[in-house]
């Protein structure tokens, strides 16, 4: 299934329609702006939905993926939009390079388990400085942002923290390195899905005449994990 945001397409599976509204229409990402000059990291890739929007607007994105079908899936959409400035990396982003992980395949998202689909690990200090950061690692972010200097070099970052433990420390620690911090609100939610919505209504029309997300969660059928409380949120920071 093809869907668009003005000339940006993006090719998602059937039942992963919430990609494309999380990214494109909710906006849960959109409090990075980025800028020509930025070099961006796109942690937990996925699909690639956060990688085609930004990547016209930055100098080069970074976009790392483990999962084997949805690497290739992210490769696609690159290619179908005829981006030049993307490189991708199928790895698990983590606090050491070369270590073998194995990831759970879970469909709504990923984590290091006992089992599951071998692939090598990456850090960040290893694919180079950023200016920009987007984090979804399902859970491994406690690791990766107490790892090196990298984080050193970072402007604006945007990450999904996953369980309660992340949730405490992860904004103490951007704190502590003079970024400023925001979380995501269910007000952000609803005031940029209008936004986009009026920017790009035929994208949206159409991807709702399929779908019915919107229509859902109005109808509180849709769970929205960031806005959970207890065990997920977006945060993010700016210095």
């Amino acid at each position: 299934m093809i869907f668009t945001y003005g000339k940006t397409k993006l090719k998602v599976p059937e039942g992963y329609e919430y990609v494309y509204y999380a990214t494109f229409i909710a906006a849960e990402w959109d409090f990075l702006k980025v800028k020509d000059m930025d070099t961006v990291l796109d942690a937990g890739a996925f699909i690639g939905d956060f990688t085609v929007k930004v990547a016209r607007k930055a100098k080069e994105v970074v976009a790392v993926e483990p999962l084997p079908w949805a690497f290739k899936l992210l490769k696609e959409n690159v290619e179908i939009n005829n981006l030049k400035n993307v490189v991708l990396v199928n790895k698990a982003l983590y606090d050491v390079d070369g270590v073998k992980l194995k990831i759970v395949d879970e469909g709504t998202g990923s984590r290091i388990g006992e089992s599951g689909v071998e692939v090598d690990s990456v850090s960040v200090n290893s694919l180079g400085k950023f200016s920009v950061v987007k984090m979804d690692i399902e859970g491994a972010e406690g690791r990766v942002m107490k790892s090196g200097e990298w984080l050193d070099y970072v402007k604006q970052i945007a990450v999904e923290l996953h369980g309660r433990e992340n949730i405490e420390i992860i904004p103490h620690l951007l704190r502590k390195r003079s970024f400023v911090i925001r979380f995501m609100t269910r007000g952000d939610l609803v005031r940029n899905t209008v936004r986009n919505a009026l920017l790009h209504p035929i994208s949206f029309i159409k991807a709702e005449a399929r779908t019915k997300v919107v229509l859902n969660y109005f109808k509180r059928k849709y769970y929205v994990p960031a806005l959970s409380g207890d065990e997920y949120k977006i945060v993010y920071g700016r210095r």
